[in-house]
């Protein structure tokens, strides 16, 4: 009986990590795959609640030498809009909900939340960014999928250099936006307010 208590405790504190768009994204693998598990979690009634993280800020360490080296940032995001997330603020967002329902003193019913930043930012928008943050001109590097692809597949697996051009494709197209409130919802939830891309980069120059 307890062993049974404790697996249904642990039901309700759960959190699932998908991905924002997992819904819409769907030719695109690691998104088709978040986007069933949330299926499943729907069809199945548990009490979870599932986080939608758009683009992580801190992915773009992994550019950080071709910006600095070339004066380019070469991440194909294109002008739709792209609210990325800082990290921390995921971690930070699942510690405060998993809080919120331990001390909740009734069962919570499913939730879903879009984890995005506070701006929509484009390819031109981050190359002006970065372009203050180093005090010299950094250009975007543009919108051709076919180029990011060969690029990243001299450095990763083909499928992984496929799948990020699908990724890429449906953010020129989609964007990634919260669903309106999101950003709020956020801010209430963790008590302050969510950090910005430009922070970002100042603390990824720092780590040179």
């Amino acid at each position: 009986m307890q062993l049974a208590y404790l697996a249904l405790r642990y039901r309700d504190l759960m959190c699932c990590c998908s991905a924002i768009h997992a819904d819409l994204y769907t030719n695109v693998p690691h998104f088709t795959g978040k986007h069933a598990v949330e299926r499943m979690i729907e069809s199945l009634e548990l009490p979870v609640t599932v986080l939608r993280p758009a683009y992580f800020m801190q992915n773009d360490v992994q550019v950080k030498p071709v910006i600095e080296g070339h004066g380019v940032y070469p991440m194909p995001i294109g002008s739709a809009g792209v609210c990325m997330i800082d990290t921390r603020d995921i971690a930070d967002v699942a510690t405060a909900e998993l809080l919120r329902r331990d001390k909740s003193p009734e069962p919570q019913p499913r939730l879903t939340l879009d984890l995005a930043g506070p701006d929509a930012l484009t390819g031109e928008s981050i190359a002006r960014i970065w372009s203050e943050a180093l005090g010299r001109e950094i250009k975007y590097g543009g919108d051709d999928l076919d180029v990011f692809e060969s690029q990243l597949a001299a450095f990763a697996p083909g499928w992984m250099a496929y799948d990020m051009r699908l990724m890429m494709a449906g953010i020129q197209q989609h964007g990634m936006h919260p669903a309106v409130g999101a950003a709020l919802r956020l801010q209430a939830l963790l008590g302050r307010p969510l950090r910005n891309y430009r922070e970002a980069v100042r603390e990824m120059i720092q780590l040179s």
